[in-house]
């Protein structure tokens, strides 16, 4: 699936996010695409997954409404995940690696009613990404161990492979691009190149997808096992190492995204004023 036809489907999520009355500000295509690892075959085909920043109306303030978070499934099963801007900042803040991703994405589709307002968010992104590389750190330690608990948990959706396989290939091919993510990371390359895969990385990593060994051969639970705990173990290691003494929080990457949420929350309220 090339550029055009990827970003047709984020497009489409988000008209399909303002039918519902949502108003979106933008959308980032969250995933597989990000990293140079999706896949359109007969035997496997990628996701199209996408996160929305939306805004409150007035009203939510007014009635103390808490702020929307969740998920909105599409006709075709397609995930578009909708988080009120207060929320969404806030997970910047905790610096959680699948939201830092948006700052990042190939695949973002902006509301051309609010591109002057959002426009910073990913002029500012290298500032909002180094809030606190501390957390960062934990935070791929954290999303490591995730994997390393579904891969071989029967979760509703990933069922069919458990019983054939033991185990989910996918989670594995996480926890390695995990791997290669925090080298890369703490090595001093930029955001845009931790994300983006390369070879043999790629290689890999799509074998694991597939219930496969590096070199292509069938993988077994208890192989996929010790190399989930391998990968795990050498994230926690080089977290430790890394981790600095003193929190290293910088203010004026909260003070962006401040800035930020109150002007486009001002004047979405002016809108909604002036309609009155």
């Amino acid at each position: 699936m090339n550029r055009e036809k990827i970003m047709a489907r984020v497009e489409e999520h988000f008209k399909y996010l303002q039918s519902l009355g949502y108003e979106v500000v933008c959308i980032c295509l969250q995933g597989s695409q990000n990293y140079g690892l999706d896949e359109y075959s007969e035997e496997y085909c990628s996701d199209i997954d996408t996160k929305s920043i939306v805004l409150p109306k007035l009203k939510d303030f007014i009635m103390a409404s808490p702020p929307v978070s969740k998920v909105e499934i599409m006709d075709n099963d397609e995930h578009a995940e909708v988080k009120d801007i207060r929320i969404m900042f806030e997970m910047f803040k905790k610096m959680n690696l699948s939201y830092i991703e948006l700052l990042y994405s190939k695949y973002v589709y902006i509301n051309p009613e609010w591109i002057d307002y959002i426009y910073n968010m990913f002029l500012y992104r290298d500032e909002i990404a180094s809030y606190n590389r501390n957390q960062f750190l934990k935070c791929i330690y954290g999303m490591a161990m995730e994997k390393q608990k579904a891969l071989c948990h029967p979760y509703p959706n990933l069922l069919d492979k458990i019983e054939k396989y033991g185990y989910d290939g996918k989670q594995l091919s996480h926890a390695y691009r995990l791997v290669e993510f925090i080298i890369k990371y703490v090595d001093g390359l930029g955001l845009p190149a931790c994300y983006e895969v390369q070879e043999p990385g790629r290689t890999i990593m799509m074998n694991y997808k597939k219930q496969l060994e590096a070199d292509g051969s069938p993988l077994s639970k208890e192989r996929a096992i010790e190399l989930c705990n391998r990968f795990v173990k050498t994230i926690a290691a080089i977290k430790e190492d890394n981790l600095q003494a003193q929190e290293p929080i910088r203010l004026d990457s909260a003070e962006i995204l401040d800035d930020i949420k109150y002007e486009i929350l001002k004047e979405q309220m002016r809108r909604e004023l002036s309609n009155v």
